[in-house]
């Protein structure tokens, strides 16, 4: 069995907020990356909406994104996109 979780985060920011959320994102990304359990943490740019990030994250269980949740940088991004972007995350799983 399997118990590693594949998110899908999409940010879109809110007119005249791009560059403040693409620069918050970007911290983030690197600064989890070194996180327990982060198997992947990237950050995509949609080609047809230049305001829409989408991250697509590995972690090796749910216990660890549940860490990742309380973790400082993950704390951080929320606090700097607050009111900036709205956020949607899907969680998936291969245990189907």
């Amino acid at each position: 069995m399997n118990d590693a979780i594949t998110v899908v985060a999409t940010i879109t920011a809110h007119a005249g907020s791009r560059e403040k959320v693409a620069q918050a994102l970007k911290t983030v990304e690197r600064d989890v990356q070194g996180e327990p359990g982060c198997e992947f943490y990237q950050l995509h740019l949609n080609r047809e909406n230049d305001h829409q990030f989408v991250m697509i994250e590995r972690w090796a269980s749910m216990q660890m994104l549940e860490q990742h949740s309380q973790a400082a940088p993950f704390k951080a991004l929320v606090s700097a996109i607050d009111g900036l972007a709205d956020l949607h995350v899907t969680t998936l799983t291969r245990n189907i």
